[in-house]
């Protein structure tokens, strides 16, 4: 069933054009005209557990346009839609797969910083006595989901997603057995656009022990017959980073993916726990957060700074244009951000 809305939305450019029609389905949001579905954006909802607390986002994808009515500001429009309509369902956070220009004029940035490493057969040394890498199967969803809840950055996943999503995954899960019980696993895509034949891998998640992941590299090679594994490791990972220091790491973000700012009052609510471990109480009585409409104010007591939109993003989640704040209230932020965040893995979109 499907529900159409009205409502007095305008393109921002060029002439007044004829009034779109908005249509919202399972998950998905489009716009029609001239009795056809022109523009279209999926947004699952999902929850992120960071230290344990829950901060609900919502995820951007799927986005497309009709090419006899791109350009027309239709997709803007929609994205434009879709931003409320998340911060009032209750999300703190918008994760979109992609950063073009479409996304970037909405605010979002390059945020969640990460290392990466690419290795090969070769940079990785041999342990003894080496761990072995075996391809999952639809079996292991549950062994899966136990060390993947253990992480404490991570998205909260029902026993239902796993096990769908190891029965009809496209990507290659590899579990890594130490003792007889699974200590690990690591889920590896191809580049987008390369063929099945081609022997170089991404890796889209991974959980359990880094030591057995790190051990078991050689034999993951050689069981995949791989040519060379793409690391990126969330800087708040610094286990992995370590281990893979010694191999020249490189700065970077969440690849292909920006993030905007929704509510930045109710994130930081939602994180209590996580301020409250990280400030003196005294400290975080005095702290606050606004986010108007274009732009955030950070506040200590008299102390405050008032950013743009995609610099409080870039503040807060981390990223390469992340501002410096002065003064108490800049050592304050800095003790809070960047907040952590999960790689997509399986919940990409």
């Amino acid at each position: 069933m499907t529900i159409s809305f009205g409502g007095a939305l305008r393109p921002r450019h060029g002439r007044r054009r004829r009034r779109p029609r908005w249509i919202v389905g399972s998950g998905a949001w489009v716009i029609a005209r001239d009795g056809r579905l022109v523009s279209h954006i999926r947004i699952p909802y999902n929850t992120v557990s960071l230290y344990g607390c829950c901060v609900r986002i919502a995820s951007i994808g799927g986005v497309c346009t009709h090419p006899d009515y791109r350009g027309q500001g239709t997709a803007t429009i929609l994205l434009d839609h879709c931003i409320t309509e998340s911060a009032g369902a209750g999300a703190s956070l918008m994760l979109i797969s992609g950063g073009r220009g479409l996304y970037r004029r909405a605010h979002a940035v390059d945020a969640s910083p990460t290392v990466e490493a690419r290795l090969t057969p070769t940079s990785i040394e041999p342990t003894s006595p080496p761990l072995t890498a075996r391809r999952g199967t639809p079996e292991d969803w549950f062994a899966c989901a136990s060390l993947y809840q253990s992480e404490p950055v991570r998205f909260v996943r029902t026993a239902d997603f796993f096990r769908q999503t190891f029965e009809h995954s496209h990507r290659e899960t590899w579990v890594i057995d130490s003792n007889g019980f699974p200590a690990a696993y690591v889920v590896l895509s191809r580049h987008w656009g390369t063929s099945s034949e081609d022997r170089r891998r991404v890796v889209a998640e991974y959980a359990g022990s880094r030591a057995a992941l790190a051990d078991a590299l050689p034999a993951l090679f050689e069981a995949g017959g791989y040519e060379q594994i793409e690391f990126a490791v969330p800087a708040h990972d610094r286990e992995l980073a370590g281990i893979f220091a010694r191999l020249g790491l490189r700065p970077g973000t969440l690849e292909d993916h920006t993030i905007r700012l929704l509510d930045v009052h109710r994130l930081m609510r939602r994180l209590g726990p996580y301020v409250a471990a990280r400030l003196p109480r005294s400290q975080a009585r005095r702290l606050s957060f606004v986010q108007g409409e274009d732009g955030c104010i950070f506040r200590l007591g008299d102390e405050k700074v008032g950013l743009s939109l995609a610099k409080s993003a870039a503040l807060v989640l981390g990223g390469p244009k992340a501002p410096k704040v002065p003064g108490a209230l800049g050592r304050v932020l800095v003790s809070l951000f960047p907040v952590p965040f999960p790689m997509p893995g399986m919940n990409y979109v």
